[in-house]
Parts: structure tokens; sequence; C-alpha cells
């Protein structure tokens, strides 16, 4: 009994450690053999399968390589809210029209579920495995947030939202995205 209990206290005080060196191999190897699309530096999602893709903000290894701690909060937001803007498009141009009833899924604990409203998505509820996945990945969450507010910040990962879309419906809002991708390049 007492073997097993260390072994998952063990666990449980290597796991945060792993999952913060995780994405920097992890990533450039889901990459490389095509079950991860990267659209832009900060936005990627799974392969197509089974008629879905689910989006990805940045992982860690995308924002230690994409942001800057020596910038403001507010540079580093922008930055991010133009690579996925930048993204959302780049990922419409590498579907064709009769891929419109593509599902799209994402989550995500700090995007206004009016701007997403906006450009098509719908919340969901959030599934339970997303809340846990999460949790798990709270300390690499937390070092990419504070390199994008530039200090240490903590997430409030219990904040987190699931939307839902279509390649078609985000094509109906294409001039939308243009719209917020020049304002903000300004």
């Amino acid at each position: 009994m007492a073997w097993s209990t260390g072994v998952w206290f063990l666990l449980i005080l290597i796991q945060p450690v792993l999952s913060v060196f995780a994405s920097f191999i992890d990533v450039p190897t889901a990459r490389k053999n095509g079950s991860l699309v990267y659209y832009s530096p900060l936005l990627l999602s799974s392969a197509l399968k089974h008629n879905k893709i689910q989006l990805h903000g940045g992982t860690l290894f995308d924002y230690y390589y994409t942001l800057s701690m020596h910038k403001s909060e507010s540079r580093n937001k922008k930055a991010i809210l133009y690579s996925y803007i930048e993204g959302m498009i780049n990922m419409l141009d590498s579907f064709s029209k009769d891929q419109d009833d593509v599902k799209i899924e994402a989550n995500a604990y700090f995007i206004n579920p009016h701007t997403a409203e906006r450009l098509g998505f719908k919340k969901v509820k959030t599934k339970n495995a997303q809340k846990i996945i999460m949790l798990l990945n709270y300390v690499p969450i937390t070092i990419s947030y504070t390199i994008a507010m530039g200090k240490l910040s903590f997430p409030n990962i219990f904040s987190l939202k699931s939307y839902e879309s279509t390649m078609g419906e985000l094509r109906k809002n294409r001039s939308k995205l243009f719209t917020m991708f020049e304002r903000i390049n300004k």
C-alpha cells in the first residue's frame, strides 16, 4: 500500500514539470507528422478527423518563441489577437467551400463570448474532460499567461468557455475578420 501511495504522490509531483516541457517536444513532433496544423504563430488545430477540427491557442512553446516578457501587456494581447485572426483567415483559405460543413470546436478562458459570436461561434456547454485537461495543464497555461501579461499572472481557468462553429459560418463572417485584422494592424 505504501509503495503505490508513493508512486501516486511522485506522479502528482512530476506531472506539472512534464506538462511544462511536453509542448517543446510534442508540438514540433505533432506538426511534423501532420496531427497539428498551424494557421499562424499562435493558432493551430488538430488535423481534420471525422469532419471536425479542434482549434487551439498557442502552446507554451509558441508563446515562448513568439511573445516577449519585455513588451507591455497591451502589445502582447494585441499580438495574440492579431495572430488568432490571421490564423482564422488562413484557416478559411485552406478549406474549400465544399468543406463548409467541417465542424470547428474551440475552448478558451479569455475570449469574450460576444466577440466569439460576432465571428460565427456559438457558446456551448464545456465538457468535463476539457476542464480536467485545463486543470492538468495549469502550470504551462500560467507560464504562457505570464508571458502574455508581461508579469507573473494567474489565469482563471474555471472561466473556461467552449465554442463551436462550422467553416461555412466563419466564412460568412470573413469581412468582420478582415475588419478586425486591419484595425489591429494599425
